[in-house]
């Protein structure tokens, strides 16, 4: 067998805790009657041999801006796709095997084909098909565990990807039966357990492709760079976030939704629990940089420690929650910035709830991005801010250093309204400097703080920059905004100065595009077949 007849998966993800709802308990069903079936489209799958060339889905990571902690307990968060992704690729197999190879978990497992269309028969058979929902938890986690080998009582990182791929597989052929065996290698530039939501990233493009190779969603068609990636349409892409939400949960316990919404919509959204997810539109081009601790935090551990802390400091703890509602409140009206035509809030329409989620990629802005008009011309600055245009549209990729170079909107800005752009984006940068400065101070307070972080903030205060804690704390990532007209020699020097203190530092791209089709194979996938060893078939 080739390499390219294997479906590995390679899986970076995030520090995982149990799922709050371990207690299911079903029978595997029984039955092999039929029952009718959802619309789906046509299959592709029969097109996705080696000789097609496959297919390739890659989505972001995401950070947590504003409001970690304190979401869980009610309060707004505030959260942004970053170009950190992680890359698919699927292929056919005609060996009736399926392949699953975790090599940076140190796992390879290989199952039959046959046994999944037989589970696939026997779902159809005692449970109907909810249309416009994800599949059921509590009916296919316990076939999930049976057919995969997991027992209930491992929650390692290992098995509970290994179950979410599996949940998604089942949910797939439980409403289409007519399955070939999938072979699917997943890439990333995405580092695991460091907050950056890689579990959410992961779950996106596991659903998406399974989706489609399924025809249970169609091709995209929506263009979002220059170098032909396509996105789907706003029912497909909310179909994509139910069905990665659902299997997230599987990862994290009880997922809110919003890392599988920014991995899935891109952009940056504001999340309050029990409300819409709204998603802030014309973003001003500010820039990030990210740096790595490299100290695997444990989500759960955070969590807990918080909770402790709010039970015996009740009074000061729910103080500290409200001070970083204030703050995530605060950071949406500064990062929202009006339209020309009048629009005063964030997108309602782009909003969503837990269950009924509407678009966040159509007219996401991007840091990164300019749109072209139909005459190769950049369009308005009205315009340029979305990432989602009409079929047929097109988008340039521009520096980030476009500010430093004189902060232009557009090639035809004048040096006042230039000035006027740079000394606006200054302000914009000082207010949300001093935003991270007092809310990372209140995560410290909550008690998830550590070392090394302390280390990376005193670093980058020397040069005026004030980094918070992304996500649960006790290690993981620090992000900051920069100044927009920070020359890149002094970043060059920041850069240096942290990784030689051990740290790894990036400065990716905020609020761009979501989950996306490559209509090209990604660079990282242009490696010698002899790199991607074949598993040995160990049916279960």
């Amino acid at each position: 067998m080739t390499a390219d007849e294997a479906l590995v998966v390679e899986i970076n993800g995030d520090s995982v805790t149990d799922r709050e709802n371990s207690t299911i308990g079903l029978d595997s069903p029984g039955g092999s009657a039929t029952s009718s079936r959802p619309a789906s489209h046509a299959s592709p799958m029969r097109n996705l041999s080696s000789a097609s060339g496959g297919l390739y889905v890659s989505a972001p990571g995401k950070i947590i801006l504003f409001g970690e902690h304190a979401v869980v307990y009610g309060r707004t968060a505030i959260a942004g796709s970053i170009d950190l992704r992680t890359y698919v690729s699927l292929f056919t197999s005609a060996d009736g095997r399926i392949y699953l190879s975790l090599p940076d978990l140190g796992v390879e497992k290989t199952w039959m084909l046959k046994d999944l269309i037989r589970a696939g028969e026997r779902l159809a058979a005692e449970y109907p098909i909810e249309e416009d929902q994800a599949p059921s938890l509590e009916v296919l986690v316990p076939i999930a565990r049976k057919l995969s080998g997991s027992c209930e009582d491992q929650c390692g990182v290992q098995h509970l990807a290994i179950l979410a791929f599996w949940y998604l597989l089942l949910g797939v052929v439980h409403r289409k039966r007519d399955l070939l065996a999938v072979k699917c290698t997943v890439r990333f530039k995405l580092p695991s357990c460091v907050g950056l939501g890689s579990s959410g990233a992961y779950c996106v493009c596991i659903a998406t492709a399974l989706l489609q190779t399924a025809g249970l969603i169609p091709p995209p068609s929506i263009p979002t760079d220059d170098e032909g990636s396509l996105t789907w349409e706003e029912k497909d892409l909310d179909t994509i976030r139910k069905w990665a939400t659902s299997a997230e949960s599987l990862i994290h316990g009880r997922a809110s939704g919003l890392d599988a919404a920014v991995c899935t919509y891109g952009g940056v959204a504001s999340y309050k629990p029990g409300t819409r997810i709204e998603h802030l539109k014309n973003l001003p081009e500010l820039r990030v940089i990210l740096v790595n601790s490299k100290v695997e935090r444990n989500t759960s551990r955070m969590v807990q420690t918080v909770k402790e802390r709010l039970k015996k400091f009740p009074s000061v703890v729910e103080g500290i929650f409200t001070s970083i509602d204030a703050i995530s409140i605060e950071a949406a009206k500064i990062l929202h910035r009006p339209e020309e035509n009048g629009e005063g809030g964030p997108s309602e329409n782009g909003g969503c709830s837990e269950h009924d989620h509407h678009s966040l990629q159509a007219n996401v802005p991007s840091i990164k991005m300019r749109w072209l008009s139909n005459d190769g011309g950049l369009s308005s600055d009205g315009d340029h801010h979305s990432l989602q245009p009409t079929r047929g549209g097109s988008v340039r990729s521009t520096s980030l250093a476009s500010y430093v170079a004189g902060g232009k909107r557009g090639s035809s800005a004048s040096a006042i309204s230039a000035a006027s752009d740079k000394g606006e984006l200054i302000d914009t940068f000082t207010k949300l400097n001093d935003l991270c400065r007092i809310n990372n101070q209140l995560l410290i307070g909550l008690g998830v703080g550590h070392p090394k972080v302390d280390q990376i903030c005193t670093t980058l205060a020397r040069y005026g920059i004030h980094p918070k804690m992304t996500g649960a704390g006790g290690g993981g990532s620090v992000f900051a905004f920069l100044k927009p007209d920070t020359p890149q020699t002094l970043l060059d020097m920041i850069s240096s100065e942290l990784t030689k203190l051990g740290y790894e530092v990036w400065q990716p791209p905020l609020g761009g595009p979501g989950v996306v089709e490559h209509t090209r194979k990604p660079d990282l996938f242009q490696i010698t077949s002899n790199m991607l060893s074949t598993p040995t078939p160990k049916h279960k």
